[in-house]
């Protein structure tokens, strides 16, 4: 009898067991390895302030003014200002204009001093596709704040 609790036990218990501990090493490696990516410093830009700009602009899909009336109003009653970005109208096929266009508007609200947030209308893929166009060097020294709300 003793024989058969033996095999039982190194057979079909065993393995279950290591199994369950291998899971549990895995898991505390795992949260160790995510508690050491949790230890870098997040950047907070400050909280927008009344008479703040902030831009809306289009990183992929095309948009009109007529549909931003909403968001430009409710941006007003908070007593922000808003800055309609160059893109915002553009059409090329789907999306508002070419990449290279959708990277330079955005370059040129990340870069200004004066913009306190972007707000991105209608991401998508385009927004993949333009994305290495752009230089966040000065961001990263200075970030001014980043928006991004697909509508």
């Amino acid at each position: 009898m003793l024989n058969l609790t033996n095999m039982f036990y190194t057979r079909f218990l065993l393995p279950s067991i290591t199994s369950v501990f291998c899971k549990l090493q895995l898991l505390i490696f795992a949260l160790q390895f995510s508690n050491i990516q949790a230890q870098t410093q997040m950047k907070i830009p400050p909280y927008l302030q009344k008479g703040d700009t902030v831009a809306i602009l289009a990183t992929a899909r095309k948009n009109n003014d007529n549909n931003l009336k909403p968001a430009i109003n409710l941006l007003h009653s908070w007593g922000l200002e808003v800055v309609i970005g160059k893109t915002i109208g553009l059409d090329n096929n789907q999306l508002a204009g070419t990449d290279m266009q959708r990277a330079e508007d955005f370059q040129q609200q990340l870069d200004n001093p004066n913009i306190k947030a972007i707000w991105c209308v209608k991401g998508g893929y385009g927004t993949v596709r333009m994305i290495d166009l752009l230089d966040f060097t000065a961001f990263k020294k200075n970030p001014n704040g980043l928006l991004v709300l697909a509508m």
